[in-house]
């Protein structure tokens, strides 16, 4: 069974035998540590998931951790706003475990955040992201043309949002 929940010490193992996986961060923020390390796993377990810049939850699959999905608040202007973002580990794909999480990260936001929109960003190459928002009721507002550059290489990134219904 799937859920999301706060990220417990013994998460640690998982999170670095998981994340250090070039096929789970190629499409993941560059500031997402290469290698992760026993300090990146204790940073994001005790500081990192939640704080004023956003708030993160442990991917669990029958309570082990699998990867992470959280959002990240929008600031300013943008603060009825935010940005999601998840991923879970590279024996856990093409299961649905994505798709459920960002579900729940879904639901979790529409009840405790006063957001009125929340927004992914995915590169073109990913395609099993793009459908797992759309699964997850995302539209795609648009495609910025040639606004990535992951490793070199110059990628269209799509925008899709969700809304709050009025």
């Amino acid at each position: 069974m799937i859920s999301i929940r706060a990220f417990h010490p013994d998460d640690e193992p998982h999170l670095i035998e998981l994340a250090n996986n070039e096929r789970v961060t190629r499409y993941l923020r560059d500031h997402f540590p290469r290698p992760y390390t026993r300090r990146d796993a204790r940073y994001w377990i005790e500081e990192g998931s939640g704080n004023e810049l956003g708030q993160h939850f442990a991917v669990s699959l029958n309570g082990n951790c699998i990867g992470s999905a959280g959002v990240f608040w929008g600031r300013d202007e943008y603060r009825y706003g935010g940005e999601i973002g998840y991923w879970v580990g590279e024996p856990y794909w093409g299961r649905g475990y994505a798709t459920r999480a960002v579900e729940l990260l879904s639901e979790w936001l529409l009840a405790n955040a006063s957001l009125l929109r929340f927004e992914a960003r995915v590169i073109d190459r990913n395609l099993a992201s793009m459908r797992v928002l759309e699964k997850c009721g995302f539209q795609r507002e648009g495609i910025y043309r040639r606004a990535v550059c992951k490793r070199g290489v110059v990628h269209d990134e799509h925008v899709y949002s969700r809304l709050r219904d009025s």
